[in-house]
């Protein structure tokens, strides 16, 4: 099998092996929604669900950028001293910043705690907290994996992990110890994993501390933070007013749903960790600007095709895999699958504007989003609920999208096919609505599939996947 993967176009190679990555990092976490579901009520669930987005807010400002950092002065690098010499640097700025937020944060823990809606325990703050202390210096080494070429350690890594918290957690839910144990095996197995990336790390490249080199990495990094924080809104911040407006159990339902929808990101994933490493590079290749059209449209394509598989597999697995306690969240996970595909498409799309030697204008671009999302959240969410959620979310990844784009081609035209990517968008919301979420029969079956298969062979005809020129678009 390894040698008939060999032979596969490069591109093709290490996009599968991250996807075999993610697929096992995600199965193991998937066993995990059976065993939470049934060992914590749907109120306990929807504390861990508010300690998870705390986590993905702190995350974005202890990460400060620095994954995209390494592939803008790194990546873009070609002499391979200064390459090293700038992850190096990067890795250092990372240190620095978990070693400052592990002392912050266990100090403002009980503060912390006491913000957060749902009664969250200080304890389980402070394990939260010290897991994320780890970000960097796991964030960091991984995304230098990646920009040597390395899937199979990034698989080892990332696989090995969420065995390890799964291994860890499991066994203390079922002791009784609840958000505390799963919260446990999120620490110790972050712990297990930074400790083998720093020593890797070590060896690859060393640690340096140049601070007139912070300086202009912050430059590049600081407005990242913003970004992320506007992600945040856009991502997360909804479910927290949710809990204050509907109270935790009732967010639970949209938690859920929001965590399949979410599995759009874990197909596209694949693609976008092979892309994202190399888009700077491939700008500079003979006939880049084509090329990083070609490979980016590949990449909504797979965004779309992605939120159509969730929309037709996650209700049954929510039926299966859950009790019927949280059958209710069902029919939000079409729509915010397709979000989650919005949301990477904008991404994917907004590379000019990532390829400057600021990020201000992205930031400013979040910025603007997540303050129309958090305007409409505060007038529709206390009315709507979880529609209200999806229906601000909507409105301002769509206004993202659109700024984002406009930007990015004035700083970098880049030759997408806008009008065959249109076409197919508009053939993704008309499966969204067919593809039924009642409960499996044949006839929804020959609908679900019927309508992938329809996409799927619509995108090949307007040569969105180029399956008759693989030497050419996807080696590399």
């Amino acid at each position: 099998m390894l040698t008939r993967l060999t032979k596969l176009p490069r591109a093709l190679q290490h996009s599968l092996v991250y996807a075999a990555a993610l697929a096992l990092s995600k199965g193991f976490a998937l066993i995990m929604v059976p065993i939470a579901t049934h060992y914590l009520t749907p109120a306990d669930y929807g504390r861990l669900d508010v300690l998870q987005t705390l986590a993905d807010l702190l995350s974005i400002v202890i990460g400060m950028g620095l994954a995209e950092t390494l592939f803008r002065f790194a990546g873009s690098e070609e002499d391979s001293v200064e390459r090293r010499r700038a992850t190096a640097n990067i890795f250092g700025m990372a240190l620095s910043l978990g070693a400052l937020a592990l002392i912050i944060g266990q100090l403002a823990a009980s503060q912390i705690s006491r913000l957060l809606p749902g009664e969250i325990a200080i304890i389980e703050t402070r394990l939260i907290l010290a897991s994320l202390a780890l970000v960097g210096t796991i964030l960091v080494p991984l995304a230098w994996l990646r920009m040597q070429g390395n899937p199979w350690l990034y698989l080892l890594g990332t696989a090995g992990r969420v065995a390890l918290q799964v291994a860890i957690a499991v066994p203390l839910l079922m002791m009784g110890f609840g958000v505390i144990g799963v919260l446990t095996g999120t620490l110790l197995s972050a712990l297990c994993l930074s400790a083998w990336l720093i020593w890797k790390q070590l060896q690859d490249t060393g640690i340096r501390f140049e601070f007139t080199r912070f300086r202009m990495y912050s430059a590049y990094g600081g407005p990242l933070i913003f970004v992320g924080m506007a992600g945040f809104v856009l991502g997360s911040f909804d479910r927290w007013i949710l809990a204050d407006a509907v109270g935790t159990a009732e967010m639970a339902q949209y938690a859920l749903a929001a965590k399949f929808g979410l599995i759009t990101a874990v197909f596209i994933q694949p693609f976008d960790l092979w892309w994202h490493a190399r888009r700077f590079s491939c700008l500079q290749e003979a006939n880049g600007p084509q090329r990083c059209a070609q490979f980016a449209s590949i990449g909504v394509v797979i965004a779309m095709f992605s939120c159509l598989i969730i929309a037709a597999t996650g209700p049954t697995l929510v039926r299966v895999l859950t009790p019927e306690a949280y059958h209710q969240s069902i029919q939000y996970i079409p729509w915010l699958a397709a979000l989650a595909a919005l949301h990477n498409a904008t991404s994917t799309l907004g590379f000019g504007a990532m390829s400057e030697s600021n990020t201000v204008r992205p930031a400013v671009i979040d910025g603007v989003a997540a303050a129309v999302a958090l305007v409409a959240y505060l007038i529709l969410i206390p009315e709507y609920h979880a529609w209200g959620a999806i229906a601000a979310t909507t409105l301002a990844l769509s206004l993202r999208f659109i700024m984002m784009y406009r930007i990015s081609q004035r700083t970098l035209s880049l030759p997408y096919p806008i009008r065959r990517l249109t076409l197919l968008l508009l053939l993704c919301l008309i499966a969204l609505i067919v593809i039924p979420s009642s409960p499996l029969s044949w006839l929804n079956g020959v609908i679900s599939l019927g309508a992938l298969l329809s996409f799927a062979i619509t995108s090949v005809m307007l040569g969105l996947i180029p399956l008759k020129r693989h030497s050419t678009v996807l080696q590399g």
